[in-house]
């Protein structure tokens, strides 16, 4: 079984693969390893300027040399997200009747 290269917190560079353009320039933080999908190995990254993070291949990064510590931004979770509520926007929530038996209802 083969280990990761990488390790949660280091600094690394994204190459994308033919047919992906990225929009972000700029260093990525590895926050996860991810179990290999195959015999790819596989890595959650952050950019401090997106809100999201990537599920990229072990092949598509490379290790930055320059930077000994990445920033502190890169590695806090997002800020969780009030609850969302359906009210006023014109869906019902379900009944509380339980389901009817559909053997019951059809005659024979």
């Amino acid at each position: 079984m083969s280990r990761h290269l990488y390790n949660v917190g280091e600094a690394v560079a994204l190459t994308p693969h033919s047919g992906h353009f990225l929009k972000t320039t700029g260093n990525y933080v590895v926050s996860a390893q991810m179990p290999p999908l195959g015999d790819t190995l596989q890595y959650r990254i952050k950019c401090v300027s997106e809100p999201y993070e990537r599920v990229v291949a072990e092949h598509q990064l490379t290790r930055v040399e320059g930077e000994s510590k990445p920033p502190v931004d890169a590695l806090v979770a997002p800020p969780a997200t009030t609850a969302k509520t359906w009210a006023g926007r014109g869906i019902r929530a379900a009944s509380a009747a339980p389901p009817r038996v559909r053997s019951a209802s059809r005659p024979r």
